[in-house]
């Protein structure tokens, strides 16, 4: 049986990790399907990870600015929406990563008829790049964060099976935004097969997936960066393209909120199910309160939707969580990895300045898949009953966030002790071994910077961080 490149990275058989003065050491088994078998002492009481390993990525020229276009502004490498680990580190501390970016730098404006997005580029286009990571040592830390060497080894566009090249601008139907050149003075032809990419996840055999925002949608592509197959929530007239689309997603998830599509992705240890996040609830005011965001599962052979489930913003140690209690202010889940044929490992952010970890199980939350009842906006699932996703803390990155920040802005935000830190949009996460994970940031493109000379620029880059304990996976 093939197994993805995530089943191929858990592989380690024993970690030592050291709490408080105690040394607890766990003794891990890796089996072949993905999941973990081990023993997890109940005296942990740190839940914060630590850097081990950094980098800021080059700034890259993704699209040059043309001349001929006023306000047209030239792009570098940034608006990282995710990372797949391609290749598993070796004994020589080299891996091999792979970033997608989002559909580009776009900003609203004032116009005479209100406000109008526009892209500042419109040349440029959704970019796949491949990064060489090397000296990764991380056994050889010793408390200090490494700076790692980072090599652009390819770049790509994707295509139509014709050879079109696939854009960020939206589709034209009703409710999508029009998007105008940089001065706002003329709008851009909507593309039928454009997207904006959030997620992605890798095959063995180098064929990948995608997800992404506008209708929303998760894409079939080949390793070229062919995209032969687009699914779509039913009820969607997407007009014909060359890209064969199955309009099989359940009709609501055209009800996300605008910008807060299918933001994070996953694949299955064997590869046979692809996971699916919302970033937020659906666009209704109940269902922003009860905190309630679907997680889809798709199969990659039959091509349709196998199960849904409820995921639940917030802290799950809170007593009123089951009931609906205080959600998070403007939740959102940016990334997503598998850790076994049923456990999601999930990057939960707030406007709180909350970042968390938190290990999803999924064997005993109801499928929901065809029921036609109102659940978004439920605050006590039991009611209904429907069991939600059960989550655990795997690690609080509360502690990093002002070391995020000062990398971020090249050391031009330092936080205070004590002051929230938000809106650093980490918006990638893959595993690299069963004690380390790794996370990049979206720094938008630095729109913000270039109109604001307020704003601080913004650096794209990658943490490796290492865990509190080693992941693990219940078997159901």
């Amino acid at each position: 049986m093939t197994y993805s490149h995530q089943s191929q990275l858990l592989t380690k058989a024993a970690a030592a990790l050291h709490f408080c003065g105690v040394v607890v050491v766990f003794f891990i088994v890796w089996l072949g399907n993905g999941e973990a078998a081990e023993r997890v002492p109940d005296n942990v009481e740190s839940l914060h990870c630590q850097i081990v390993a950094s980098t800021v990525f080059p700034e890259i020229i993704l699209a040059k600015d043309d001349p001929s276009v006023a306000h047209d502004v030239p792009v570098v490498l940034g608006g990282i929406s995710d990372v797949a680990l391609k290749k598993a580190i070796d004994d020589s501390g080299q891996f091999v990563i792979r970033l997608l970016t989002d559909r580009g730098p776009s900003r609203k404006i004032e116009t005479a008829d209100g406000k109008q997005r526009v892209f500042l580029n419109p040349s440029f286009v959704p970019t796949v790049l491949v990064f060489e990571i090397s000296g990764c040592q991380l056994d050889k830390t010793h408390g200090r964060t490494k700076n790692l060497n980072v090599e652009l080894q390819s770049k790509f566009s994707l295509q139509s099976p014709a050879g079109k090249v696939i854009t960020g601008r939206s589709n034209g139907l009703e409710g999508d935004d029009s998007i105008a050149n940089p001065s706002g003075e003329g709008l851009l032809a909507p593309d039928v097969n454009g997207i904006d990419p959030e997620g992605c996840v890798l095959l063995a055999d180098g064929t990948f997936w995608l997800s992404e925002e506008y209708r929303p949608s998760l894409l079939c592509c080949e390793a070229d960066g062919t995209v032969t197959k687009r699914f779509i929530p039913e009820g969607v007239n997407l007009p014909a393209s060359d890209v064969q689309f199955a309009e099989n997603l359940p009709a609501h998830y055209a009800n996300r909120r605008a910008n807060r599509g299918f933001e994070s992705l996953a694949l299955s240890p064997d590869e046979s199910i692809i996971w699916t996040l919302m970033q937020s609830p659906f666009d209704d005011e109940a269902a922003e309160r009860s905190g309630n965001v679907r997680l889809l599962g798709f199969d990659v052979k039959e091509e349709r939707p196998t199960c849904e489930y409820i995921y639940r913003l917030g802290n799950p140690a809170a007593a009123d969580f089951a009931t609906g209690g205080v959600v998070p202010d403007d939740g959102k889940l940016c990334a997503m990895a598998s850790i076994g044929p049923k456990t999601l490992l999930a990057l939960e952010q707030s406007d709180d300045g909350d970042a968390k970890l938190y290990r999803c199980e999924l064997g005993k939350a109801t499928n929901v898949l065809g029921d036609d009842r109102y659940l978004d906006g439920v605050r006590d699932l039991e009611l209904v009953g429907v069991e939600p996703v059960k989550k655990t803390l795997v690690a609080d990155l509360a502690s990093l966030l002002p070391s995020f920040a000062s990398d971020i802005t090249a050391g031009q935000w330092q936080p205070e002790v004590g002051e929230e830190v938000a809106g650093l949009k980490l918006e990638g996460l893959a595993v690299l071994d069963s004690k380390h994970v790794i996370i990049v940031n979206d720094n938008d493109f630095n729109v913000d910077s270039l109109f604001d000379e307020n704003e601080m620029r913004r650096r794209s880059c990658m943490w490796v961080l290492s865990l509190p304990q080693p992941l693990k996976a219940k078997s159901f």
